[in-house]
């Protein structure tokens, strides 16, 4: 009796819309970015209201990259993320609870990085958009404020 079986390799990819990691390829985006908000206008009244920290102007981006996965922080935030073979970039985080307890934080990042090498630590870029959403519970109320503006960030 003659057997025979056949094994086929697919990428390894659960959801289509998922790419596949960039691995050696992905954008050298590691390094410290102090970031910049252009024409910032500040907090709007009701992020105020609720005590919510200044946005990190001038504050360093720190990014590692382990293939296309991002680690870094900003401000004190530990985030995670991704990086594409394009450049383009999304991060995330949420820090501790506030030292009252009652400020909830989310942090999201978005950006392209454009220009240099990791190695030579010189050029590279970031330019995207810096969401803030954050609420606090008072009783039965519910505060919400969201604060979305864009950055730009040269690496150091």
């Amino acid at each position: 009796m003659v057997s025979s079986t056949f094994l086929m390799l697919a990428p390894a990819c659960g959801d289509e819309a998922t790419p596949l990691d960039c691995a050696e390829n992905c954008a050298p985006v590691e390094g410290s970015y102090p970031l910049t908000f252009p024409n910032d206008a500040g907090l709007p009244p009701e992020c105020v209201n609720l005590n919510v920290p200044p946005l990190p102007n001038g504050k360093d981006l720190m990014l590692n990259r382990d293939g296309g996965t991002l680690t870094g922080s900003l401000d004190g935030v530990a985030l995670k993320g991704k990086v594409q073979e394009t450049g383009s970039l999304s991060l995330t985080g949420t820090p501790p609870p506030s030292s009252d307890g009652g400020l909830t934080t989310f942090l999201s990042l978005n950006a392209s990085f454009t220009g240099g090498a990791a190695d030579s630590g010189v050029g590279g870029s970031l330019t995207g958009n810096f969401t803030g959403n954050y609420s606090r519970i008072q009783g039965n109320l519910s505060q919400r404020c969201t604060v979305t503006r864009p950055f730009t960030a040269t690496r150091r």
